[in-house]
């Protein structure tokens, strides 16, 4: 459990300062550079959330294996109980969902400086807004109706891979698609 906690920290805290470099080179644009943070720290935060959703997929499966009647592989035994993991997925989607409000509202204000408008709907706007309302709702129905388990672990998969294709879905439009 150390061993998980200390690497994410370390993750978290890399980004954190690589991000304050950049912040620090944007120059005159603050908004900007508080975009690029705030990207970065939820990039990070959602990461951590995959991997975590990832391992606790397969601890649920081993879970419920028949065949296996609860044995366990090495790298399994290392992860804490199940219900830990899960409270530390969900602190980490909370963080990242909090993370990420602030990044779509930035980014609002960062359009506006750079194309003139507040939203500009290309795909990437739409996957992250979509990524938005998907842990939106997982985080409402943790609240409200209890939600864990399966349910949250495809969540957060979905939910990562959306905010991927809006990144990675930008670069591979724009290079390889556009050839700009």
């Amino acid at each position: 459990m150390k061993t998980i906690l200390y690497l994410v920290r370390w993750v978290l805290g890399m980004l954190l300062m690589s991000s304050l470099s950049v912040w620090a080179s944007a120059g005159e644009s603050s908004v900007m550079g508080a975009h690029v943070v705030a990207a970065v720290l939820t990039s990070g935060i959602f990461i951590a959330a995959f991997f975590t959703a990832v391992a606790l997929w397969f601890q649920t499966r081993r879970l419920h294996d028949i065949r296996n009647a609860g044995g366990s592989s090495k790298w399994m035994a290392i992860l804490p109980p199940v219900l830990r993991m899960e409270r530390i997925l969900f602190s980490l989607l909370w963080a990242g969902f909090a993370l990420l409000t602030a990044l779509v509202l930035s980014g609002m204000f960062f359009g506006e400086v750079v194309w003139g408008r507040a939203l500009v709907f290309n795909h990437k706007v739409v996957f992250t807004l979509v990524a938005w309302v998907v842990f939106g709702v997982l985080l409402l129905g943790r609240v409200m109706a209890g939600w864990r388990g399966l349910v949250a672990v495809r969540a957060t998969i979905f939910g990562f891979a959306l905010l991927f294709l809006a990144y990675a879905g930008t670069h591979f439009v724009l290079d390889v698609l556009l050839r700009r």
